[in-house]
């Protein structure tokens, strides 16, 4: 994980559902949190700029569809509403939308079986 300079943040509410995730929600939030580059497999909301390219990804350490709100290194388990996943990403200039991924490769690196699945993408609010 890369930590760099620290920029504005935005909270994420999401929905998952058989049908999919959405977002229902999002709210720019007084919270600063770095960009990080994680690359071991999991869950991950991803900071994503116009033109594809990942600038941050947040990990969600208990898993997609659980509840939870998550920042980078500090979640905690709501019990309010179920599969309602709370996330604050950075929102630096340059951000466009974010994704929200399963990455099953093994420390970054594709092996047969393994790959990046995106569950939903989603603009971010100006």
């Amino acid at each position: 994980m890369t930590d760099v300079p620290l920029t504005r943040s935005v909270r994420l509410i999401f929905e998952f559902t058989a049908d999919g995730v959405r977002l229902l929600e999002q709210h720019p939030v007084n919270v600063t949190v770095g960009l990080f580059r994680d690359q071991d497999a999991g869950d991950y909301v991803e900071v994503r700029n116009r033109d594809g390219r990942t600038i941050s990804r947040v990990p969600v350490w208990a898993g997609i569809g659980s509840n939870v709100e998550t920042f980078p290194e500090d979640p905690y388990i709501s019990s309010d509403t179920p599969r309602v996943l709370t996330v604050v990403v950075p929102s630096p200039p340059d951000a466009d939308h974010v994704a929200v991924v399963r990455d099953s490769r093994a420390n970054g690196h594709n092996t047969e079986g393994s790959g990046t699945e995106v569950l939903g993408t989603f603009r971010l609010s100006p």
